[in-house]
């Protein structure tokens, strides 16, 4: 596969899967870009996957791109809700060519994620900072070198940890890769940023810091020079990925810097940080420089939580914080985790009270918590009576005081609290009736009619033309006629696992025609199936849906009438509920009648709030 001596890498860094696509415009893959330059500078050809293939593509669409470009080397940036798919890619790749290799990074990667190990499909793991490493794979390949930071495949199929690395590169001799352009093609007028690197907090249920032992920061000059050209460019928003932005070292001359350069605000900055760090001056920089919006972590009110899991704020001065930021009209996000060891219910409830009593927010947040591997908190678990999902997203699912279904409570508490759903369904494209004529980029498919037998075969043909996230609408005549979609659509689900599938149908529709759709969808497991804390169905990787006279409405999924069985055996009971979007906000009354004639019983209907993507 080597030309010569020209290695071809491809880097790829996977979105978080919804039906509207939104995350997938977010996806900003700025730890392959660093990956990118750092080629280049060793004279390798490197590339990172094309946007619209590797943000929107189906399965089949990407392997088909990597396996016509017969990479030798492949990189990927791999996180909880990505790591899956990851892996289903790697694996392919390897079964056509076991010499291409496949590397993998990012906090998923420790020596301890035994999902990660069991899965396999790649042929080296990077735990922690990996351009330093990724270099020194560079240069050695073909050969993978025994470097500590690495964790490889012994002869016998056992992995093996290199050991952890000494010190850390000088941040200020690590290139840019948006200064040198290797971003721009996988922008869409959102731009990630570092400032700095590492962490004040040493949060019990993070792995950042353990990569970081201190904080290292970028250049304050190549910091500002990143802004500045953003602006020229026409970026709009910047994100800054630093957990602890407010405690930069340098923060009010980082801050003075950007509000020289962003005088009209043409760019919109947000944030992570401890509100205790902003006093008034602090607040009015930030303001200036154009900040818009901030994350604060609360977590818990709960004094024994907080101890355990290394945090501490002083009330008096977070109020503070958030009240001057307020004032500048700086949007507060307040997080809050359900789960923690010492937190009961009633301390999760004490907690979203607290922050409502004190109207100290903008946007209120309740998490649940994961326990990652290689956390301290995952180190302890059987110290704190911990138990979770053994495969991502690591959902805690028991501690000593709180069993599954109270972590669900705690959700629907933050809902009745609220007046909002936590996690709302996203509505398709196809189906959005505020949406016009939706094209995704370089023509990928998210949507067919499907009414003709020919029309179903546009599934097998023009596969690798597909987005992850497909429309099908169904005639009635094509429903019925089950002997031409059933196995076609069987087939194209397992070859592309990590599709999300909305179903369109007509309204008059009987539940005896929707059956054999049902049974595709109880084959189709997806990572975003498994969040058992929403308060209503989690099944969403497999919707189905009619719409008429204005209304559009997601049919009950049957699942929902059984309990969900977690690998624990806690039993998690759902109601079926069928949502429904209305202009008017009320569902009228022949709509009842038309659901009555098709259930005994009827479901719980709620109105459709799709997500607002604060």
């Amino acid at each position: 596969m080597v030309r010569g001596n020209r290695l071809k890498v491809i880097l790829i860094q996977l979105p978080l899967q919804g039906h509207d696509f939104f995350y997938s415009n977010e996806n900003i893959p700025i730890a392959s870009a660093y990956l990118r330059t750092i080629a280049k500078e060793e004279g390798i050809e490197a590339e990172i996957l094309p946007s619209q293939l590797m943000s929107y593509g189906s399965d089949q669409a990407i392997l088909k791109y990597i396996i016509n470009e017969r990479p030798d080397i492949i990189g990927m940036s791999c996180y909880e809700w990505n790591v899956e798919r990851s892996l289903f890619l790697s694996k392919k790749i390897k079964e056509i060519y076991p010499s291409c290799l496949i590397v993998i990074g990012g906090p998923e990667v420790t020596p301890e994620n035994d999902f990660l190990l069991e899965r396999g499909g790649f042929d080296a793991g990077i735990v922690g900072e990996g351009e330093g490493i990724w270099r020194i794979i560079l240069k050695s390949f073909p050969r993978i070198p025994q470097y500590p930071g690495i964790i490889l495949k012994d002869k016998d199929g056992s992995w093996h940890f290199n050991g952890n690395r000494g010190n850390l590169s000088d941040l200020q001799f690590l290139p840019s890769p948006f200064l040198r352009g290797d971003l721009d093609s996988q922008l869409k007028n959102v731009l990630w940023l570092e400032s700095l690197r590492g962490c004040v907090n040493r949060c019990a249920y993070c792995f950042y810091h353990k990569k970081f032992p201190r904080l290292r920061l970028f250049p304050l000059k190549r910091i500002l020079l990143e802004v500045n050209r953003a602006q020229k460019i026409g970026i709009e928003e910047i994100v800054f990925l630093d957990p602890c932005f407010t405690s930069h070292p340098q923060l009010k001359e980082l801050l003075n810097g950007i509000k020289e350069l962003n005088r009209g605000k043409k760019i919109k900055f947000h944030i992570e940080g401890r509100a205790e760090d902003v006093d008034s001056e602090i607040s009015d920089l930030m303001s200036q420089a154009g900040i818009e919006h901030i994350e604060v972590g609360i977590q818990s009110l709960n004094r024994n939580t907080l101890k355990i899991i290394h945090r501490t704020f002083d009330k008096t001065l977070l109020l503070r914080g958030i009240r001057t930021m307020q004032r500048n009209g700086i949007k507060v996000m307040v997080d809050l985790m359900a789960g923690l060891p010492g937190d009961s219910l009633a301390d999760i409830c004490k907690g979203i009270n607290w922050v409502m009593e004190e109207e100290a927010f903008d946007f209120l947040m309740l998490y649940p918590l994961s326990l990652i591997p290689s956390t301290e908190l995952y180190q302890r678990k059987k110290e704190f009576s911990l138990h979770s999902m053994p495969h991502p997203p690591y959902l805690l699912t028991r501690n000593e005081n709180m069993e599954a279904n109270e972590m669900r409570e705690a959700f629907r508490y933050y809902e009745e609290i609220m007046g909002e759903e936590v996690s709302p369904i996203e509505m398709p494209p196809a189906l959005n009736p505020s949406i016009g004529d939706f094209h995704l980029p370089s023509g990928l498919i998210n949507f067919l009619n499907l009414s003709t037998p020919e029309d179903i075969e546009k599934l097998n043909k023009d596969e690798s033309n597909m987005a992850y996230a497909l429309t099908l609408r169904f005639t009635k005549d094509m429903l019925r006629a089950k002997k031409y979609w059933v196995s076609v659509l069987k087939n194209y689900l397992e070859r592309n696992p990590f599709t999300l599938l909305s179903i369109e149908v007509p309204p008059d529709v009987s539940l005896k025609e929707l059956k054999p759709l049902w049974k595709l969808g109880e084959r189709h497991e997806h990572f975003i199936d498994r969040d058992y804390t929403v308060c209503h169905t989690p099944y969403r990787s497999f919707l189905v849906f009619s719409r008429s006279q204005g209304l559009l409405w997601k049919w009950p999924d049957p699942r929902e009438s059984k309990p969900l069985t977690l690998f624990d055996g806690q039993r998690i009971n759902f109601n079926p509920v069928c949502v429904v979007y209305t202009r008017e906000g009320i569902i009228p009354e022949w709509f009842l009648t038309h659901m009555a004639r098709r259930y005994n019983s009827l479901p719980e209907f709620r109105i459709w709030q799709p997500p607002g993507d604060e």
